[in-house]
């Protein structure tokens, strides 16, 4: 059995790190700098925050403030070299010895420990189906950051981590999608519709810069050919610390096709606590989540019906919790 985790930021937010893009504007208005485009970027964001919650999205939308190629390298370079200057600030801070290896490595065997006893069941079940065959634990990062590494301590790609009631339990690899904090970092988005200057959607150059896919291609490191490869042969698939943004529209997609085949998704969100006297409301956030999921991706609504029982929606738990 193939276990897949899909981790984004809120991974790095657990671990205590200040990986907000919040957070991050904050330092960027202080780094100075003489260049009249870079200082309207910088007021676009102070003056909207709102609209640049998300990052990557605002950016795209921003080009349309820039004239030509020239433009765009000079504000896209400065914001992307002071967001990998201060992730690798946060992470410089990050002590290791204060996390809980041992919960960590039990959470990524045993995802489902969060759900209500019922799913438990369920995945159980699913499990029990591949018998004697090791499971074997990939992740595919959204982040930028090593901290996953860090907590690994290097030991990996296929170590034995455990046991299962039949079997061993290896972890494979991490892979950076996005690359790293100082190596093929891609801030961008998912296609050229959220390109916001009409111009760029055609330029080359700019494209395999800012569309994640197009850059992942023209860097030809093959990474994202085994994102895939995990994806597709996957039997669970966790996304745990993200939000499910519109920017990775690329990989929801791929997922939902990979529903419709059986297999089992797990998201794990963050959201208000719900008191336990009202034991029918998580369902009703459940439904939420699984819709804001299925949305993503480019399923028919009568196969979105059909895949429906595929999702496991894990609210508020402790994975990861370190």
């Amino acid at each position: 059995m193939n276990i897949l985790y899909i981790i984004g930021n809120g991974f790095d937010i657990n671990l205590g790190l200040k990986t907000k893009y919040s957070e991050f504007y904050n330092y960027y208005q202080k780094q100075e700098s003489s260049d009249e485009l870079v200082i309207a970027l910088k007021h676009s964001i102070a003056s909207g925050i709102d609209n640049w919650s998300d990052l990557e999205l605002a950016f795209g939308n921003y080009t349309k403030n820039l004239n030509d190629m020239d433009e765009f390298d000079r504000v896209y370079e400065d914001i992307v070299d002071h967001l990998g200057d201060y992730l690798e600030k946060e992470e410089e801070g990050f002590d290791i010895s204060s996390i809980n290896i041992e919960k960590f490595v039990n959470d990524l065997h045993t995802p489902e420990q969060g759900l209500a006893q019922g799913y438990i069941e369920e995945l159980d079940n699913f499990k029990e189906k591949f018998g004697t065959a090791s499971w074997n634990i990939n992740v595919i990062t959204l982040n930028y950051t090593r901290t996953l590494e860090r907590i690994l301590n290097g030991k990996y790609p296929n170590v034995h981590i455990g046991t299962h009631r039949r079997g061993h339990i290896l972890f494979g690899n991490i892979q950076h999608i996005h690359g790293y904090t100082d190596d093929r970092t891609i801030l961008g988005v998912n296609d050229d519709s959220q390109v916001g200057k009409i111009n760029f959607r055609t330029n080359r150059e700019i494209l395999e810069a800012l569309i994640k896919t197009t850059s992942n291609q023209a860097q030809k490191h093959n990474i994202d050919k085994i994102c895939t490869d995990y994806i597709e042969n996957a039997s669970m698939i966790c996304i745990f610390g993200s939000s499910l943004g519109d920017t990775d529209n690329y990989i929801w997609e791929l997922i939902g096709q990979q529903l419709r085949r059986g297999l089992k998704l797990l998201i794990f969100k963050k959201g208000e606590p719900i008191k336990q006297r009202f034991g029918h409301k998580p369902a009703r956030s459940q439904r939420a989540v699984k819709k804001l999921f299925l949305d993503k991706t480019a399923l028919s609504d009568n196969e979105k019906e059909e895949v429906l029982d595929n999702i496991y929606v894990a609210l508020n738990t402790s994975m990861f919790s370190l």
